[in-house]
C-alpha cells in the first residue's frame, strides 16, 4: 500500500513538473513572439556604418601622429649637444723644444685622444619651426579629408542597399494584396464547387496563379536577404526578416542645394599644404642666428714652446646664411603656382561633373513626378475593372480568365505605382547624396 502511495505521489510530482515546464516554455515563446521588431532609419544606418568602418580608426592615428610630430618640431629650440671622441694616430703637430735657442724641437706625432664637444642654441631659425608646424597641420587635414571621401562612398553604398530593401518590401506588400484577392476567390470557389455551382478547373486556375505569385515572393525574399546581409556587414548589426526599415518621407528637395561634398575640403587642404610648403622654401632664404659653444680636448697635449695645450674652448654668437636658395626662388614660385593651378583644375572639373549630375537628377525628378501623377487614377480604374469582372463572374456572365487578367492588371498597376513612388524617393535621396547634404 505504501509502495502504491509513493508511486502515485512521484507520478503526480512528475506531472506537475511537466505542466510547469510547458507553461514556462509557452510563456517564453509568447514573450519572444511579442518582442518588438527592430526598426532602423537611414540616418542611424549612416552613423552605424561609420562607427563600424575600420578606416575610421585612422582619424585617431592621424591626430596622434600630428601631436607627436608637432612636439618634435617644437623641440628645435632646445639646446643641441654634440660630443665626438677620437683615439688615433696624429701626425703633423709640432712641439717646440723648451724655448732655448739651439735646442732641437721634437714632434708631437703619436697616438692621442681627441675629444670634441659642441653646444648650439637656436635664437632665431628664420621661422622654420613655425612653418613646419603649419605644414604638419595642413598635412593632417589633407589626410582626414581623404578619409571623409571614403566615408562618403560608404554612405552611398548604405543608401543603395537601404532603398533596395525598401523597394523589395514594397513589391512584397503589393504581391500580398494580390494574394489576398486570389485567396478570397479560392474560398468563394470552394463553396460553389461543394454545391456544384463551379468547375474544379476554375479553382485549379486560381491555385496556379497563387503558386506563381508565391514564386515571385520567394524570389524577392531571397533578394531582400542578400541586401540585408550586405547592409548588416556595413553597419555591424544583424538584420533579418523581422527588421523594419523606416521609409523616409517623400518631401520636395531644395531647388538648389549647396554642394558640401568632402572632395571640396580635400582640395582646400591640398592648397593649404602647397602654400605652407612654399613658405618653407622662403624660410630657407632667411639667416639663422644662435649661440655656439665648442671645446676640444687633447691627451697628451701638444707642446708649444714652454707650454702645452691640452684643451681649447670657444663660445659666442653664430650666424649662418645659405644664399643658394636665391638662385632657385624663381623656379620654386613657378612650381608652387603650377601645383595650385593643378588643384584648381581638379576642383573645377569636379564641380562641373557634380552640377551636371545634379541637373540630370533634377530632370529625372520632374519626369518621375509626371509619371506618378497618373498612377493613382490608373490603380483606381484597374480596381474598378477588376470588381466589375468579379461581379460578372459571380453572376455567371464572365469567364475566369477575364477575372484573372483583370486581377493581374490591377496588381501590375499597384506595383508600378509603388515602384514609381520608390524611384522618386530614391532620386530625391540621390540628389541629396550628390550634393553631400546628408548627415
Amino acid at each position: 500500500m505504501n509502495y502504491l502511495k509513493t508511486f502515485y505521489l512521484n507520478n503526480l510530482t512528475r506531472q506537475n513538473m511537466i505542466r510547469v515546464s510547458i507553461v514556462v516554455v509557452m510563456y517564453l515563446l509568447a514573450f519572444a513572439g511579442s518582442a518588438p521588431a527592430q526598426t532602423l532609419i537611414i540616418d542611424s544606418c549612416y552613423a552605424m556604418a561609420t562607427r563600424n568602418y575600420p578606416l575610421i580608426k585612422q582619424y585617431e592615428l592621424i591626430e596622434k601622429t600630428k601631436e607627436y610630430t608637432l612636439s618634435n618640431a617644437g623641440k628645435a629650440y632646445l639646446p643641441q649637444l654634440s660630443i665626438t671622441a677620437i683615439e688615433g694616430y696624429v701626425a703633423g703637430l709640432p712641439s717646440l723644444g723648451g724655448g732655448v735657442p739651439g735646442t732641437e724641437s721634437k714632434s708631437s706625432d703619436g697616438f692621442k685622444f681627441i675629444g670634441l664637444a659642441q653646444l648650439n642654441q637656436v635664437i632665431w631659425d628664420g621661422g622654420a619651426t613655425k612653418t613646419q608646424k603649419k605644414i604638419i597641420a595642413a598635412s593632417s587635414e589633407t589626410d582626414k579629408a581623404s578619409i571623409d571621401i571614403a566615408i562618403y562612398d560608404l554612405h552611398s553604398r548604405v543608401n543603395q542597399l537601404y532603398y533596395g530593401i525598401l523597394l523589395v518590401d514594397e513589391q512584397l506588400a503589393q504581391l500580398e494584396i494580390q494574394n489576398t484577392i486570389l485567396g478570397n476567390n479560392i474560398n468563394r470557389l470552394k463553396q460553389l464547387n461543394e454545391n456544384g455551382l463551379a468547375f474544379k478547373t476554375d479553382l485549379d486556375e486560381i491555385r496556379v496563379e497563387q503558386l506563381k505569385l508565391n514564386q515571385k515572393k520567394k524570389e524577392l525574399k531571397y533578394i531582400r536577404e542578400g541586401y540585408a546581409t550586405m547592409l548588416s556587414l556595413l553597419i555591424g548589426a544583424k538584420l533579418d526578416e523581422r527588421t523594419t526599415l523606416e521609409r523616409p518621407a517623400l518631401s520636395e528637395p531644395v531647388a538648389v542645394l549647396q554642394i558640401m561634398r568632402p572632395e571640396l575640403s580635400l582640395y582646400g587642404s591640398q592648397r593649404k599644404l602647397v602654400e605652407e610648403q612654399a613658405g618653407m622654401r622662403r624660410v630657407g632664404l632667411m639667416p639663422k642666428v644662435g649661440v655656439l659653444g665648442a671645446a676640444v680636448v687633447l691627451a697628451p697635449g701638444v707642446g708649444i714652446g714652454n707650454s702645452t695645450i691640452s684643451s681649447l674652448a670657444v663660445a659666442g654668437l653664430s650666424a649662418s646664411w645659405n644664399i643658394s636658395g636665391i638662385y632657385k626662388s624663381g623656379n620654386d614660385k613657378q612650381l608652387t603656382q603650377q601645383s595650385l593651378y593643378r588643384i584648381n583644375v581638379q576642383e573645377e572639373t569636379f564641380l562641373f561633373n557634380t552640377k551636371l549630375q545634379m541637373t540630370q537628377t533634377t530632370s529625372n525628378i520632374t519626369k518621375q513626378k509626371a509619371i506618378l501623377s497618373d498612377d493613382e487614377e490608373i490603380v483606381t480604374l484597374r480596381k474598378s475593372i477588376r470588381e466589375s469582372y468579379q461581379l460578372k463572374y459571380d453572376a455567371g456572365a464572365g469567364t475566369l480568365m477575364e477575372l484573372l487578367n483583370a486581377t493581374e492588371n490591377e496588381s501590375d498597376a499597384r506595383a508600378q505605382k509603388a515602384l514609381h513612388e520608390m524611384q522618386l524617393l530614391m532620386t530625391f535621396s540621390e540628389y541629396k547624396m550628390t550634393t553631400g547634404n546628408i548627415k
